[in-house]
């Protein structure tokens, strides 16, 4: 959600109000308060309701208690600067004598090396029983922030849908940070727009003014949510975009690990299978600049593949319905290691080199654990679509440590995107596309 300007230690938003005037009766919370954009000394709380009422926030933590006043609105975003990396906080919206209350941990300093979580989750749709049971079950183990492969209501014009959505998620957005990527039927209208997806999110506002892609780093992770949906993938601002954010991981000494999220899978053995304009387009770059994992959701599944050294996973078992296996694609079937129908998410454990990524059903049992560690990179090999195209790629004598790119041996790079070329200027790796 756009943003306003800061108000001393608290940045108070409120940015879209529906209805005039302040609530007089008992004031009904819609949604929330729900946590948003969580960094090492920031933090966003946000709530609907159903009459635009004035509220209190009142945070406690280090530093004591601090209280601030927020205007009327419906949809509230309150966003809480000054806060000290790794502590916790409780805080309470008070509104015309009624309270909700929740709690959060900032997050670590950047490239501060500490063990942390996350929960992977997608495909929820309109599936309300099972998309329940694996919310309460992230609930159990207290992540430090969940990432949604999109999906998370049926028909995004459709308010009782979010409505839904956030009842369900009440119990864990409450206290958990959630990151979205957009998904196909989170759009709405004939120019499937995502406008109550960004009225009802607020995210980082470092991909574009849509911000329907973004980036945020969490200790030694950077973290990519990207917007797979046809018609943008292949926008070459975002592709470019993509690869500034790679090659400036890359070069960051305090980045160890890469995750990439976005709703459609490059590599799937469901009903949709993988996407291939993304295989094209984004998986060399995901090769190229060693990105650790991908998740996806679109198809209602769990899927491991892996391609060129990269981890592809598929996490759309969040609540809509399963989708049968369908292998059509010899490709897809060459990468798939693994394939599960069952509602699920992804519970993944960074410590330091070592990144464990484990598919836990609805019932708490575990489908399987993959893990290895991320030292010294393999000289990487030229992929397949790119080999196709003419592509070569040489390195030199020293390959490239995590978290930094060996120079190039010559000046330039070109890669070719529908036809849309992309001069880059450093240093590894001398790529040529012909077309």
């Amino acid at each position: 959600m756009q943003r306003g300007t800061p108000f001393g230690w608290l940045a108070v938003l409120c940015t879209l109000a529906i209805g005039m005037g302040v609530a007089r009766a008992e004031p009904k919370m819609l949604k929330g308060p729900y946590l948003q954009d969580l960094a090492p000394t920031s933090i966003t709380v946000m709530w609907q309701l159903e009459s635009a009422a004035e509220a209190r926030l009142v945070v406690t933590g280090p530093g004591g208690e601090r209280v601030y006043q927020v205007e009327a609105a419906r949809l509230s975003e309150a966003a809480v600067t000054g806060l000290t990396p790794s502590s916790r906080y409780r805080y309470r919206v008070e509104i015309a004598g009624h309270a909700w209350d929740g709690e959060f941990a900032t997050a670590p300093p950047i490239g501060k090396d500490v063990p942390f979580s996350f929960a992977v989750l997608g495909d929820t749709r309109d599936g309300i029983e099972p998309h329940r049971r694996v919310t309460q079950r992230i609930a159990q183990d207290v992540p430090d922030f969940i990432l949604g492969t999109g999906d998370m209501v049926d028909d995004g014009s459709r308010q009782d849908q979010w409505q839904e959505f956030f009842d369900i998620e009440n119990p864990l957005l409450r206290n958990n940070v959630y990151f979205p990527a957009v998904g196909n039927h989170d759009r709405q209208g004939r120019g499937r727009t995502a406008d109550t997806y960004r009225a009802y999110f607020s995210v980082p506002e470092n991909g574009n003014d849509t911000e329907r892609y973004y980036a945020f780093t969490y200790a030694t992770s950077r973290i990519l949510v990207l917007d797979s949906n046809v018609y943008s993938f292949a926008l070459t601002d975002q592709t470019a975009w993509i690869e500034r954010e790679l090659i400036a991981a890359r070069q960051d000494p305090d980045i160890r690990h890469i995750f990439v999220v976005m709703h459609h899978p490059p590599f799937s053995i469901s009903l949709h299978g993988g996407n291939r304009e993304l295989r094209d387009r984004w998986a060399p770059l995901f090769t190229l600049y060693q990105v650790s994992a991908v998740f996806s959701g679109h198809d209602h599944v769990y899927t491991r593949a892996e391609r060129d050294g990269v981890r592809y996973f598929v996490s759309g078992g969040g609540g809509a319905p399963l989708y049968p296996k369908r292998p059509r694609d010899p490709v897809d079937i060459a990468a798939v290691k693994k394939f599960e129908r069952v509602f699920h998410y992804l519970r993944v454990n960074v410590t330091g080199p070592t990144i464990e990524i484990s598919g836990i059903r609805a019932d708490g049992t575990t489908i399987e654990t993959t893990t290895w560690s991320e030292g010294p990179q393999m000289e990487p090999e030229t992929p397949p679509e790119l080999a196709a195209a003419g592509a070569t790629t040489t390195m030199s004598a020293a390959p490239p440590r995590p978290g930094q790119v060996a120079k190039r041996d010559s000046s330039t790079m070109w890669i070719a995107f529908g036809g849309v070329g992309l001069l880059l200027a450093a240093a590894v790796v001398v790529l040529t596309l012909k077309r």
